[in-house]
């Protein structure tokens, strides 16, 4: 299956991931396990075409009000990760075959 087609796969099935978009930032984050603002959005814009920042920053804060991700700061670049103990969520919930797509396609 393509990325597109396991994206909206996986949203049919889990409400946090209800959006394709939100599943997207979460398997990106997971498979390059630390990512700055504009390397995910330079992905987003290879999948869905141009992305509102605004729109980013919402699934972004949704994602980190859930505990799902967790926004550093190094040298004034913010950078996002998933935490730790959320990693086998995310993979369970995403699916291994989803994530190895994006991995390989991204």
């Amino acid at each position: 299956m393509s990325v597109e087609e396991l994206i909206a796969k996986t949203s049919k099935k889990c409400e946090i991931f209800s959006n394709p978009l939100r599943i997207f930032i979460a398997a990106f984050i997971a498979v390059k396990e630390e990512v700055t603002w504009t390397e995910l959005k330079t992905s987003i814009e290879k999948y869905t075409g141009k992305v509102n920042p605004n729109t980013l920053s919402f699934h972004l804060g949704e994602l980190t009000n859930i505990g799902y991700i967790t926004k550093i700061n190094i040298k004034g670049q913010p950078r996002y990760k998933i935490k730790k103990d959320k990693l086998p969520e995310i993979k369970r919930l995403a699916g291994e075959e989803l994530l190895q797509a994006v991995k390989e396609k991204y």
